[in-house]
């Protein structure tokens, strides 16, 4: 997007003033996007590279009538949680390992943070009944498959559909499906958890 800023109250024809809560533009002053109308979402580059994109939340015209401000707020696309780099799946297999314990097939991912190492049927099935709207859950083979980044994701996007998206272990091509059916979404969740499990017992 074209960088334009006004703090005269009158920005030029095709845009209008925005604040933006958060995010890379969060310090700008007189910063404007085109309109009226206000995109409903706004891309903008970062400078470590990728992209934020900004969701227009409020118009509100509180200094002059004919002077509507765009209010953003900082929440870009949903971010699933990292996959365990190479680094980071050694180490889980040698502390398993120092333990006396069999490797890890399968890994749990949560947006918040929380990890499972090969959970079961039941400890996948209410990782899926706690996502949240844009909430993602990611499951990650650690065993048996090259270099074990393959992977299934599970977003619940803000229209309370699931988006599906698995990642093929002997080839690396994505498929990603949509579906509005908990059930179905769980019943794929569990088929991958089946197929990945190691020998091994125990919990992280």
């Amino acid at each position: 997007m074209e960088d334009v800023f006004d703090t005269t109250g009158r920005p030029p024809e095709g845009w209008m003033h925005a604040v933006f809560h958060g995010g890379p533009y969060g310090e700008d002053v007189g910063r404007c996007v085109p309109g009226p109308p206000a995109p409903a979402t706004l891309p903008v580059p970062l400078p470590e590279g990728g992209v934020h994109v900004y969701r227009l939340w409020a118009v509100g015209s509180w200094s002059a009538p004919d002077d509507p401000t765009a209010v953003y707020n900082p929440d870009g696309p949903p971010v699933p949680p990292p996959l365990l780099t190479a680094q980071e799946r050694r180490w889980t297999q040698e502390g398993r390992r120092r333990r006396g314990l069999g490797p890890v097939g399968l890994v749990a991912l949560t947006a918040d943070g929380r990890m499972a190492y090969d959970p079961d049927a039941p400890a996948a099935e209410a990782m899926v009944a706690a996502l949240e709207e844009r909430q993602h859950l990611l499951l990650q083979r650690l065993t048996g498959h090259g270099e074990g980044d393959c992977h299934l994701q599970v977003l619940l996007a803000g229209d309370a559909v699931y988006e599906v998206e698995h990642r093929a272990c002997a080839t690396g091509a994505r498929r990603r499906v949509r579906s509005a059916s908990r059930k179905e979404v769980r019943d794929t969740v569990l088929r991958w958890v089946a197929g990945g499990r190691s020998t091994g017992r125990g919990a992280s």
